[in-house]
This record gives structure tokens, sequence and C-alpha cells, in this order.
């Protein structure tokens, strides 16, 4: 099942196909094939009991492009998602289950040419996870689990999607939760290969019901200022890779370049 979004993609289908057609001054990169796309995205949440806390989720997709000229077609599969925090009294695991269940809309994307270089655009992407919504940018996520919109996505016999929270030792257990994020991407195919950028982002979160009362607490992101801290970074892989040695090798993946 889709994740209930929408992506810009679909409101420039025409004007992309045109640009995708269009001569160039010099022929596109060839940037087809398979990739990991990693992003993180840094916010800082107040959660009860804890206060102001430092969380950073970083989500890797394994992505497959076709290209027409400029235009770039692209299926994406999440590969794993792994939220860390700062000081580490709150634990936050996405389990495999919800991973798994996952599975975006196709997007498009394109190509620019720029006196600097090749510049890569994914416009405005919404994934809402968790609940059917009629309008998913725009519509006011549910609250509640018996709300009619909310569904069980990964399948475990709970409303919306569960992750499982620990806060400070002092209480945990299983959550339930609907999410929207929405996210664009803008960066530049590099010399090595790589696609590196800024991600512009937002994510909403309501837990809708929780083992816990006391972890019914919803928050609201608050994006870190530092906007060097918000990136992607796109590598090429063998179509054979498994998220397994993608995950054992994000240290290395997410090695920054030059400048």
């Amino acid at each position: 099942m889709h994740d209930r979004g929408v992506c810009a993609s679909v409101v420039l289908v025409v004007s992309l196909v045109v640009l995708g057609l269009r001569a160039a001054a010099s022929p596109p990169p060839d940037v087809s094939g398979s990739w990991v796309l990693v992003e993180v995205m840094p916010a800082v949440i107040n959660l009860p009991i804890v206060g102001p806390v430092e969380m950073t989720t970083i989500t890797a997709l394994l992505v497959h492009i076709e290209q027409l000229g400029t235009k770039l077609t692209i299926e994406r599969a999440y590969c794993f998602q792994e939220v860390r925090t700062t000081p580490p009294l709150v634990t936050t695991v996405i389990p495999d289950r919800f991973v798994a269940s996952l599975n975006p809309l196709p997007l498009t994307a394109w190509l620019e040419e720029t006196p600097e270089g090749w510049r890569f655009v994914q416009p405005l992407c919404v994934d809402v996870r968790g609940a059917w919504l009629v309008d998913p940018e725009h519509e006011v996520l549910p609250t509640e689990a018996t709300d009619p919109r909310v569904f069980d996505q990964d399948g475990d016999g709970h409303p919306g999607l569960t992750i499982r929270v620990a806060l400070a030792g002092l209480l945990g257990g299983d959550a339930y939760v609907v999410n929207r994020t929405c996210t664009a991407l803008e960066g530049w195919v590099l010399e090595d290969g790589s696609i590196y950028g800024a991600i512009h982002w937002s994510s909403e979160q309501n837990v809708i019901a929780a083992r816990d009362p006391l972890l019914l607490a919803s928050y609201v992101y608050t994006m870190d200022p530092d906007p060097t801290k918000h990136f992607f970074l796109m590598r090429r892989i063998s179509e054979t890779d498994p998220c397994l040695v993608i995950r054992n090798s994000l240290s290395s993946l997410l090695r920054l370049p030059p400048g």
C-alpha cells in the first residue's frame, strides 16, 4: 500500500517533459540506475519530563532513477530509519515492520545546467503515514485512534504505526502514531558522481494511542537553525546491496564532500 501523500511532480509533468527534452548546452550527467539516498533532518523537540531534546532523524532509501534528458523519474523504497537524540535520555526505535510498511509514491525530479555545474532538484513531496487524508499537504492530522481516517498501516493490530519509546529510564513502551513528512531536495552532481545538497523539510507526528498514558503527549519539531546540518547525500550502489550492508556502512556513506 502506498503512503498517502502527494508529490509536486504530478503538477509539473508537462513542463518537465519539455525541460527534459530541451537541448542543453552540454549533455547532462547520466544519473540513471541504483542509488542509496540518505536524508539527515535535525530538530529540537520538547518532551514531557525530559524537556528540550535534540533529535536527528536519519532516513536511508533505496532509489532507482530512470532518466530522459534532464527529466528524472524516481522510484523509492525505504531501507531504514534511525532517530538519534542528545542528551541520550530518550530512545526512539523505528521497528522494521514500520519501515517495511512504507511504500512511497514515485516522483519526478530534474537536472538543471548552471554556471556552477549540474543542479539536482526534487520538488516538494508529502508522505502521510497511518492515516488517509483527502488533502495530504494541508489537512489536519488525526489526534485520536477513533478518527475514521486512521488505519493500521503496519498490520500489527494497532492504529496508525507503532514505535517504541523510552524516556529517561522512567517510562516507556509502544506508542501508536500518525505522521506527515514533507521534503524537497536541492543539490549538485559532484565530480565523484555523488549528489549532495540541502533538504528542506517539515514533520508532524501525533501520538493517537499508547500503552503508557504518559506517552500520549504529542510534540512539535523545531528545526535546527543551522542550515548546514540539514542535508541529503546520494551514492551509487549495486542493485544487490542489502539494507544491512548499507546500515553498517552508514558512517562511510555520510562522509561529506570537500567544501
